[in-house]
């Protein structure tokens, strides 16, 4: 590597802390005196090594993001130059994105940036809204020739390929986990994928107060016929744009899975059969009128909920684990709140795809397995996004930050996709509009519900 200058970028929410499992012996991540570069590239070589000193229970996540990001650093280092010793001509990548509120990506960024001036990446325009308004954008961006790489909600793949406004990748780091590797891969080809996974998602549930049970997995139905108290669960059940609609249709993907696996199979394949959908939604359906369900409009309303309101338990995103962290939730520092797996997940996540009129799709693809390798997943997964990588989970100082970390692993692994299909945003309009006039009293689910969902994904 040379005489490579490490720099640790900042932390956004440097001043926040993070507080280890307390279930589980504590490992120091940076201990006093030392190296940081020396240290990280020690860790880099050997994970999961058992040469550091205990680490306290309460940490900087400076200190934590610091020895990953000087490894990530030195990996962006070394894509610099070109075989020989010659640095490529200079170009500018474009990144069309939604926007990150967690600030990793930019961090990420940055990181690149510092390593590889003369080939600088920047955000085209972060998409501000859900993940309709972001489609429509990237689409714009697509086709006009104003991005290079797109990142694309996963289940938009298909549509963007079969408009063929993407290009197929080679990625140098592919040890994703299966389903996970499942949803990009080019059929019948190793190595080649249609986009890059940047980080994935799976629903998980917030447990306030579980006392000793330790479940391995919960069962939501079951959930919702245990609760006694009003609002005591909270999830994102009440659509009110097209910007907030898919975290709406995966709720109820997952209540009804959890009453009926055969509903969305494991390639994400719906059963068109009334019946099996109408019971399965009866639970939600009970507990939405009995009033123990408290119906938000999203996982940030839901979040706002679940702290102010504190009721037993929250469906929402792993990410909002670090969210809690961040606003020093007084339960979730006294661990007094647990984070299971679902019994049957839906698998989200973001993208990387390499646009088909990108006039530097080689420079692109660099900065595209920087951006999804092995060190910027530790990146991602510091800030709460759920990473793609195995490696990822395997880390120990993760492992610390994140105490159900290998639960979030198993909810990827065992999730089903929403199907993937070009038509698929017609398919969620049709299901979103059926399944709310149902839970609002308006009208059952008929036969129309069935058909259109055929049509969409004819």
């Amino acid at each position: 590597m040379g005489s490579a200058k490490p720099f640790l970028p900042l932390d956004p929410v440097s001043d926040s802390t993070i507080f280890a499992d307390r279930s589980r012996p504590a490992r120091h991540l940076s201990a006093p005196k030392r190296n940081v570069m020396n240290d990280s590239l020690q860790t880099c070589d050997r994970p999961g090594s058992k040469e550091s000193a205990p680490m306290p229970e309460q940490y900087s996540r400076r200190s934590f993001l610091s020895g990953v990001l000087t490894c990530g650093a030195v990996s962006a280092a070394a894509v610099y130059l070109l075989p020989g010793g010659h640095r490529p001509p200079p170009v500018e990548l474009r990144l069309a994105t939604g926007a990150d509120p967690t600030g990793a990506r930019k961090l990420l960024m940055d990181m690149w940036n510092q390593a590889n001036p003369d080939t600088p990446a920047r955000f085209t325009d972060e998409v501000e809204g859900g993940s309709g308004d972001e489609r429509t954008r990237l689409l714009t961006a697509a086709r006009n020739g104003s991005a290079d790489i797109l990142n694309l909600d996963v289940v938009d793949i298909p549509e963007f390929t079969a408009q063929k406004l993407i290009t197929p990748i080679r990625l140098t780091d592919p040890n994703f986990l299966t389903s996970v590797r499942n949803l990009h891969q080019v059929d019948d080809t190793s190595n080649s994928y249609w986009a890059a996974p940047l980080n994935t998602d799976v629903g998980m549930l917030f447990w306030r107060n579980p006392g000793t049970e330790q479940p391995d997995v919960v069962n939501l139905s079951a959930v919702l016929g245990s609760l006694a108290d009003k609002g005591s669960f909270v999830g994102q059940l009440r659509p009110n744009s097209s910007n907030y609609n898919e975290g709406f249709l995966v709720n109820i993907l997952e209540h009804a899975l959890s009453v009926n696996t055969d509903l969305l199979s494991a390639t994400g394949e719906i059963l068109f059969e009334l019946k099996p959908w109408q019971r399965a939604l009866q639970p939600l359906q009970a507990a939405i009128a009995a009033g123990t369900v408290n119906r938000s409009s999203d996982e940030n309303a839901s979040l706002d909920t679940f702290v102010e309101g504190r009721p037993t338990f929250m469906r929402n995103w792993p990410v909002k684990y670090r969210e809690l962290q961040q606003r020093k939730d007084p339960d979730l520092l006294a661990g007094k709140i647990k984070v299971y797996p679902l019994t049957s997940g839906v698998l989200g996540g973001q993208s990387l795809a390499l646009a088909r009129a990108c006039p530097h799709p080689d420079q692109a693809l660099r900065f595209i397995n920087f951006m999804t390798g092995t060190a910027a997943q530790k990146v991602l997964a510091g800030h709460g996004f759920a990473p793609t990588l195995a490696e990822a989970y395997n880390d120990r100082n993760l492992q610390a930050v994140i105490p159900h970390l290998e639960a979030l692993r198993g909810a990827v692994e065992n999730a089903r996709p929403r199907p993937m299909h070009p038509g698929y945003r017609a398919f969620a309009e049709v299901f979103v509009d059926h399944v709310a006039r149902m839970l609002r009293g308006e009208s059952d689910l008929t036969s129309e519900f069935i058909a259109a969902m055929k049509a969409a994904l004819a």
